[in-house]
């Protein structure tokens, strides 16, 4: 068995807390609280991408928002069976609002240290899950209700941000497992895999965590080191919520999806725009170009403003 990488990732993530003024959850977890206003600004902006991926007049009623979603959950024009809203060039203007307010919140919270952060993925998943799995979704090798690290299908030392938004967070959210045994601690538990369903012998050597619960509004951080699942509870209601992923130290993901990364933190919307070349009148939109890319890739362009 090779040398763990365990220490070192606790280190990583101390360094983390301290130069960002970030709240401890775990050793391998964090928490940061945006000012209310950005946080303002972000949800009212994935609420328009949606409205707009879901043909519907957006409202930033909370409530209302959702019954409207509920409503129109039958159109899958523009969702993933695993519940990403798939950026089109008809509403391409408020994907990048989205990307703004996000890549706002990201800049103000590593003002204190930029160069800590080695590369933002451009094209965080804006996710809604709904309180019963998509029919298209279950059984599916890579569906995110299997218990799973991004390690398997991206690269080991990334580190995931979970932002739940709006909706049933109560109880339509997250679990996250941890290793049983950190000092014995095996890199072989992060390596790639086309499915995450042959990665669950892992879960042999990790055990659910009843602290590891996200809350609402609230961006988490967490190593690829500690698994994670989409968990509902009975009689659960859609919930949304974005997750993407960021690099801290000389690391860099699956060679499949390093186009998705950016090395600074620039603000997209001002500094670039992100153009896609999908439409809503296109078909296959969940064909990926290998099992470790992302749905996006291929279909986007960055467009400096400078």
């Amino acid at each position: 068995m090779n040398k763990s990488s365990y220490p070192y990732r606790i280190k990583r993530f101390s360094q983390m807390q301290k130069d960002w003024n970030l709240d401890k959850i775990h050793d391998l977890m964090l928490s940061h609280t945006p000012n209310e206003q950005l946080l303002k600004e972000f949800k009212n902006s994935v609420m328009q991408y949606i409205a707009k991926s879901f043909y519907f007049d957006v409202t930033f009623d909370e409530n209302e928002f959702l019954n409207r979603l509920e409503s129109n959950k039958n159109i899958k024009d523009n969702i993933t069976p695993n519940g990403a809203v798939v950026p089109k060039k008809e509403y391409q203007l408020e994907f990048n609002l989205v990307l703004r307010a996000w890549t706002k919140i990201i800049y103000e919270m590593t003002k204190n240290n930029p160069s800590l952060l080695s590369l933002t993925r451009m094209t965080p998943n804006i996710r809604i899950k709904f309180g019963e799995d998509p029919v298209e979704n279950v059984g599916r090798g890579l569906n995110t209700a299997y218990p799973h690290s991004d390690a398997w299908v991206e690269s080991s030392f990334g580190i995931n941000c979970f932002v739940p938004l709006i909706g049933d967070i109560e109880n339509n959210n997250m679990d996250y497992y941890e290793p049983i045994d950190p000092e014995n601690f095996s890199d072989d538990f992060l390596e790639n895999a086309k499915s995450y369903a042959d990665m669950q012998w892992v879960l042999e050597h990790y055990k659910l965590s009843e602290y590891l619960r996200p809350k609402r509004g609230k961006i988490h951080f967490s190593d690829f080191a500690l698994i994670h699942n989409t968990s509902r509870k009975e009689n659960s209601r859609l919930r949304v919520s974005i997750d993407t992923a960021i690099y801290v130290g000389e690391h860099s993901p699956h060679p499949d999806r390093i186009d998705e990364y950016m090395n600074d933190i620039k603000i997209i919307g001002e500094d670039l725009i992100i153009a896609t070349s999908r439409s809503i009148h296109d078909e296959n939109i969940f064909d990926k170009k290998t099992h470790f890319s992302h749905y996006t890739t291929g279909t986007l362009k960055i467009l400096d403003c400078k």
